[in-house]
């Protein structure tokens, strides 16, 4: 192969071609010799079963990509869709106590008990202190929000602080009958990450608004050990630069077959940065 440089082996990944599943019919056929039996995962079956991962693509529900080497044969798959990042302000967060204090407040509220309401002040002001104002607070915003929905004859709404734009890398796998030049000294998926995947996600964000892109770390049908788990959040973060969902008050909104996942964010105007920083540190220099 004869790569002696970073440049030229980014140069390498960067001649992969990225697919839209089905673009092309004949990926029918390229599916089923996908492999991926690594930590018991089932994206093998995801990608191979017509009802799932070709399905979704048709459907419109997730966009299935096939990064494909110069003869066609099958690299890597990834899929993405759009997800939301919501904001919540850190003084709204409640304990189960305080919840509880909460709904017995609402219903003094609604009664218009102003006996009541009193008593809770004080009962509330011994026990939060200060607090007990954003108490009353949020007491106040949830009647509204009743209030807005039964006057516009909707099913309540539910209100957060702000909701950001993401988009959600759903998937992300390499086949394993693929086998990459030994001499490259660079995990695929890394290259292919850095160098097409991630120049997909910005050409996406030039049409549309997004200012994070976010994963689940371990795969969704099966339970990974606690060290796959580790190792794997691991790898996220030192060689594709994610970081855990604990900044900016944020919070990643994950759906049940999710729920055993690590969720990991990103944002998409570090991308590019970040890639320059990560082949950097692969440089010979």
């Amino acid at each position: 192969m004869g790569i002696i440089n970073t440049k030229e082996k980014r140069n390498y990944f960067r001649e992969f071609k990225c697919e839209v599943l089905t673009s092309n019919p004949n990926n029918k056929e390229l599916i089923k010799d996908f492999v991926s039996k690594k930590a018991k995962n089932q994206l093998e079956n995801y990608i191979r079963d017509e009802d799932k991962a070709w399905a979704e693509d048709i459907d419109g529900e997730t966009r299935v990509y096939l990064i494909k080497d110069k003869s066609g044969e099958i690299a890597l798959f990834f899929s993405i869709k759009c997800g939301l990042l919501i904001g919540e302000n850190p003084k709204y967060r409640l304990t189960e106590d305080e919840r509880e204090f909460v709904d017995y407040l609402i219903e003094a509220k609604k009664e218009k008990n102003e006996k009541a309401i009193e008593g809770y002040y004080d009962a509330g002001l011994s026990v939060y202190n200060d607090r007990v104002d954003i108490l009353f607070e949020i007491a106040d915003k949830r009647i509204e929000s009743k209030m807005e929905a039964k006057a516009t004859g909707q099913v309540e709404n539910w209100k957060v602080e702000k909701c950001v734009s993401a988009i959600e890398l759903r998937h992300l796998c390499k086949n394993e009958r693929y086998q990459a030049p030994e001499e490259l000294g660079i995990p695929l998926g890394f290259g292919l990450f850095w160098e097409k995947i991630v120049p997909t996600l910005l050409d996406i964000t030039k049409q549309v608004g997004c200012k994070y892109i976010y994963l689940f770390a371990a795969d969704r049908t099966e339970e990974f050990a606690a060290s796959d788990v580790k190792k794997l959040v691991r790898y996220y973060k030192n060689a594709l630069k994610f970081y855990e969902c604990d900044e900016d008050d944020l919070i990643i909104v994950k759906p049940e077959y999710d729920k055993d996942c690590y969720g990991l964010m990103q944002e998409v105007s570090k991308l590019e940065e970040n890639r320059d920083a990560v082949w950097h540190e692969f440089s010979d220099v």
